[in-house]
């Protein structure tokens, strides 16, 4: 399993432009509508699973969620896939 780390949810903004990352929000889609980081794709948690197969293993995935929690969790099973991942602590900041 590759190593999960997490990061403050205000450092997020310097891995936007980073080519190397993917920016992922887990929240549903009505709440991504709203508001979200800039170029983060939406895949809420109950369809990540199903996505898998479509995330780039060379890219690092850098996960946010509401609060943190859905983002842990979602961290761990792709780490476990052996998918290189930051966790942003602290959840959307609204």
């Amino acid at each position: 399993m590759k190593e999960l780390e997490t990061i403050a949810f205000r450092e997020i903004n310097r891995y936007r432009n980073d080519d190397n990352c993917i920016i992922i929000d887990l929240r549903d889609r009505q709440l991504y509508r709203k508001s979200h980081v800039e170029g983060a794709w939406n895949i809420p948690y109950e369809q990540l699973a199903g996505a898998v197969p479509m995330l780039p293993r060379e890219k690092l995935l850098i996960l946010y969620c509401e609060r943190g929690g859905t983002a842990m969790l979602a961290g761990r099973e792709l780490a476990k896939k052996g998918f290189r991942v930051k966790v942003a602590v602290g959840g959307f900041e609204h």
